[in-house]
């Protein structure tokens, strides 16, 4: 199987949006979680650096936008 990269910077403007963003992402539906593995992403790793937020994606093969 051959899995692709994607990587995605966002800028989050606000301290609001920051910890709302942390807030959402401390336990992740289990719908969210199937809904992810089926759309094709093998695993995202999110990182925040000050106000950046940094994403990357694998996918496999049948992943489209």
């Amino acid at each position: 199987m051959k899995s692709k990269r994607y990587c995605f910077s966002f800028e989050l403007k606000d301290t609001q949006s920051i910890e709302q963003c942390k807030k959402y992402h401390k336990k992740i539906w289990l719908e969210i979680t199937k809904s992810i593995l089926d759309a094709g992403i093998i695993d995202v790793e999110i990182y925040l650096s000050g106000n950046r937020l940094f994403m990357i994606m694998e996918t496999d093969e049948s992943f489209t936008f």
